[in-house]
Formats: structure tokens, C-alpha cells, sequence
């Protein structure tokens, strides 16, 4: 059975974006609409996509997880009512290359996901404070693809919220689809052909369903979900329930 997507936001220049709004979570709530969008790096909206994020979303904050290298040499392209900019470096857990596997780097996405709520924990603790702030809202959270980095704060978010790891599950395999022309950005760009991101093995830029059930399942064996470890890396119960209260509906 098909499960309930995030709407896919159609704004030139953006490959990965979508509304987490309409996902069902439990007792019949459901995430706001216009609250939490994700995406892939803006560096690539056109003078006519700037324009449709502001009408279409309007951003308040916009959260970077990409590394402060990535932004030094992408930059930012926002839009016409610049948002407030706040960079949360996470570091990805995966061998680009072969040396870096055989020097232990990850050699598969669910290691490299377990690794970063583990390393990179103080930023998606951030990430996920900043986003239980209603003034911080429309909050548009990206790195490079839109798909790991990005995946795992959605994905720890969702769980928060009480939505379903299978609703979870699709939402992620939904960039499944719009890698392409984030492949090619990646593939031409002098940082990634420079750190070796762009002749990377083709597994770093899947979205199969398979992992990120797996990487929901053993999250959950050794926290107890996504609430019991963002309460073990700092975050307090009230913005855990402000988090539930402010982006959830009936």
C-alpha cells in the first residue's frame, strides 16, 4: 500500500524540495503545512525560482547543514526577502573513496546515518531547537542533495512528531526521483570533483526504502526513538512538546 507523500514544491532551481505538511502522525494529528520544508541547495535558483520561494514559502530561517567548506565554495543563492542563515556543519560518515572505507569511513548509508546522530548530534539537536521556535518558521532545512544530511534531521523530526517510520520511509525514497539533476550539479562542481564526491560509488547517492527503515529500526533498538535520543543530546521536554504542539494539527 502506497504510503502519504510530502507535496513536492515546484520552485525553479531546486531539485529536492517538499512541504512536510499533510504527513499523518498519530491520534489523527498531522504536520502543518508552510512550517518545515526540505530541500536541496538553493545555490542553483534562478532569478524566477528566488521569486517562488518567496511567495510560495517565504522563509523565516534557513538551516545549512552542509559543511563550512561546501559553503564556502558554493555560497548562497536565497531569494528576493533574504531569511535569516544559520550553519550547522554536519559531517558526512561515508568513504568517498576507497581509502577513505579501508581508513573505517562508513560503506553504506545506514552506518553513515548511525554515525551521525552520534557525531554530528549537536547540530541536529540545533537544528530541531531552532525549528521548535515558531518564529523561526517557515523554516526551509537543506544541505547538498537534500537527501542524508538533510534525511536524518527530517527523519528524527518526523519520528518526534509521532508520524509513522513507513510514511517516514517514503518521504525519503521520494529524492529517489530527483536525483538527477542534483548528480549533475554535484558531478560538475570543483569542490565535490576536488574532495572526490563526484566519482563517488553510486550507493552514496541512493534513496532506497531499505535504509532508512533500517536505520528507523536500530535508532529505535538503542534509544528507544527519536524522542529518547534527542533527550539524551540535550534537548529538554518542553521543546520536545513545543515541537508537537506547534507543528502539529488536526
Amino acid at each position: 500500500m502506497s504510503q502519504p507523500r510530502a507535496e513536492e514544491l515546484r520552485i525553479d532551481g531546486l531539485a529536492n524540495a517538499r512541504d512536510l505538511g499533510g504527513l499523518p502522525a498519530r491520534d489523527g494529528h498531522v504536520v502543518r503545512t508552510r512550517q518545515v520544508i526540505r530541500s536541496d541547495n538553493p545555490k542553483g535558483l534562478t532569478e524566477q525560482g528566488q521569486l517562488e520561494l518567496s511567495e510560495i514559502v517565504a522563509p523565516a530561517l534557513i538551516v545549512d547543514l552542509r559543511m563550512q567548506l561546501e559553503v564556502h565554495r558554493e555560497g548562497y543563492t536565497i531569494g528576493h526577502d533574504p531569511a535569516r542563515i544559520v550553519n550547522l556543519p554536519m559531517l558526512p560518515q561515508s568513504g568517498v573513496t576507497q581509502e577513505q572505507i579501508d581508513a573505517g569511513a562508513a560503506d553504506n548509508l545506514v552506518d553513515d546515518y548511525l554515525r551521525q546522530i552520534d557525531v554530528n548530534a549537536d547540530s541536529i539537536i540545533e537544528a530541531l531547537r531552532l525549528i521548535a521556535d515558531p518564529v523561526n518558521r517557515p523554516v526551509v532545512v537543506h544541505c547538498t542533495a537534500g537527501k542524508d544530511r538533510t534525511g536524518v534531521v527530517v527523519a528524527m523530526l518526523l519520528d518526534i512528531l509521532g508520524v509513522d517510520h513507513e510514511v517516514i520511509v517514503a518521504d525519503y525514497h521520494a529524492t529517489t526521483a530527483n536525483m538527477a539533476p542534483i548528480l549533475d550539479r554535484i558531478r560538475s562542481a570543483q569542490v565535490f570533483q576536488d574532495n572526490g564526491l563526484a566519482d563517488a560509488p553510486t550507493w552514496i547517492f541512493e534513496s532506497a526504502p531499505g535504509t532508512m527503515r533500517e536505520f528507523l529500526a536500530r535508532m529505535t533498538a538503542v534509544y528507544g526513538g527519536a524522542e529518547g535520543w534527542a533527550l539524551a543530546k540535550g534537548l529538554v521536554v518542553e521543546e520536545i512538546d513545543r515541537l508537537r504542539t506547534t507543528l502539529l494539527t488536526d
